[in-house]
């Protein structure tokens, strides 16, 4: 994710599931919800037990419809935390090796993106998710925050998802990264981390662009379905 003071740009590669295998490559990896725009890296979908992220985030992000993004967003961590305190269960009891390997030890687990323009202003909110082990029979999770609201200064902010061995400060280090345009730099950015690390990070992209009047996809499945309010219309 890159964001300027007028612009939000949010691209992701290929979706995988809790445990790794590649989901159907029609999976959006970007979804709008109503004005809403959410990436989610991590442990996103187990359909061994029917836990879903995207499902998840659909119900809290339009339970208040009306209220303001940093309210629907603190709606969305109590859904999260709720669904997650179940389903960290189920796989340490019953998929432990997959516990072990992919949530235990303080590992991050899980990131999510949040993204809007709400009275003029561009709003990223940031959480990533890791497991807390009370004691040998109670789990928790805490809760990350990587925010980029109204104090991010940043000519240009990034927020990255996933692997970025590749990527971490190439911007910063590279004259005029940004010169194409932020489109182009998100875009280049997931190239070079696919040509890096290509068993872990993969084609099809998807890419939108967000203004104060709207959002344009550079990438995106034609079958990719939104929820968004009725009368309002999206750039093609």
């Amino acid at each position: 994710m890159a964001r300027t003071s007028n612009e939000i740009v949010i691209g992701a590669d290929k979706v995988t599931d809790t445990f790794g295998t590649n989901l159907n490559k029609r999976v959006c990896k970007i979804r709008q919800i109503d004005d809403l725009f959410i990436a989610i890296e991590g442990l996103e979908i187990d359909r061994q037990t029917g836990f879903s992220v995207p499902e998840v985030s659909r119900q809290a992000l339009t339970l208040r419809p009306s209220a303001p993004a940093a309210e629907k967003v603190t709606i969305l961590m109590g859904f999260l935390v709720t669904g997650l305190l179940t389903e960290l269960s189920h796989l340490k009891a019953h998929e432990p090796q997959t516990y072990f390997k992919k949530i235990e030890g303080g590992q991050l687990f899980l990131k999510i993106i949040v993204a809007v323009f709400e009275n003029g202003r561009p709003l990223v909110f940031v959480r990533s998710f890791r497991a807390l082990q009370y004691n040998p029979g109670q789990i928790g999770v805490a809760v990350i925050p990587d925010d980029c609201l109204a104090d991010c200064k940043s000519v240009v902010a990034t927020r990255f998802l996933g692997e970025t061995d590749a990527i971490e400060d190439l911007p910063e280090e590279t004259p005029d990264f940004w010169k194409s345009g932020l489109s182009d730099g998100v875009r280049r950015l997931i190239e070079i981390e696919i040509e890096a690390r290509s068993e872990y990070v993969g084609p099809p992209i998807d890419i939108v662009r967000i203004t104060p009047n709207g959002a344009q996809w550079i990438k995106k499945k034609t079958d990719c379905s939104d929820s968004r309010p009725a009368g309002k219309r999206q750039k093609p």
